[in-house]
């Protein structure tokens, strides 16, 4: 089993609108880049108001480094909640970013909007108050891990990452999931098995030896008639 911890984390609250459709789609907001400690960084709030409501989505953006991977697979993300709960309305999906210019940079205030609904990398997963919530990647995300270097990851309410049509609230208040950042975001994943000839050689480990006698170990298995 292989882990990859993250590159870069924050999140980004979006710009109050006047109603619940608009703040689906506002272009700009407050980022909070390289984020520690306890944060409310996936949210929808609502606030009708007289002369005008409060309405805005927290959004969270997740980057990668993964140069490294190219054969990974059963690969999950995993994150340490703050806060959150079981209700259906509180469901986040995994999906495409470009925030941070799509490769670990800063994230900043136009980043917010810079996300791909078309591109979903897991289902609408529940987020429980505590403990470690774990997304489940699919091909799409498998594909973007193994073939690139950068895996940019956002979190969002479902409701937000479908454009749902229905507000989720009938009443004033919020929906609000926090993530512990200064606990490890990771990408969790099973490693390719390994091949070729894989004990020791002159008391030296297999995994240190690119070749024996110009054969490299991949193809070799067998050295004096010994697996």
């Amino acid at each position: 089993m292989g882990t990859l911890a993250s590159n870069r984390k924050g999140f980004i609250t979006g710009t109050s609108q006047a109603n619940y459709a608009s703040a689906l789609n506002v272009a700009t907001g407050t980022a909070t880049d390289s984020a520690t400690g306890n944060q409310n960084c996936i949210q929808y709030f609502k606030s009708s108001g007289r002369g005008g409501g409060t309405f805005r989505f927290i959004r969270t953006f997740i980057h990668f480094n993964t140069t490294n991977l190219t054969e990974a697979s059963s690969i999950s993300l995993q994150l340490t909640s703050a806060g959150g709960s079981n209700s259906s309305n509180f469901n986040v999906t995994a999906i495409k970013h470009s925030a941070g210019s799509s490769n670990g940079s800063q994230i900043s205030d136009s980043d917010f909007n810079n996300i791909d609904r078309n591109t979903a990398y897991s289902a609408a997963t529940s987020f429980a108050s505590s403990g470690t919530i774990t997304f489940t990647l699919n091909a799409a995300a498998a594909e973007q891990i193994n073939n690139n270097n950068d895996f940019n990851v956002a979190l969002l309410l479902t409701v937000d990452a479908t454009q749902s049509e229905e507000d989720p609230l009938e009443s004033d208040g919020d929906i609000t999931n926090a993530i512990a950042f200064s606990s490890a975001i990771n990408l969790v994943y099973t490693e390719p098995a390994a091949s070729g000839y894989n004990h020791k050689v002159n008391t030296i480990a297999a995994t240190s030896i690119g070749k024996v006698n110009t054969v490299a170990t991949a193809n070799i298995g067998k050295i004096n008639t010994v697996d």
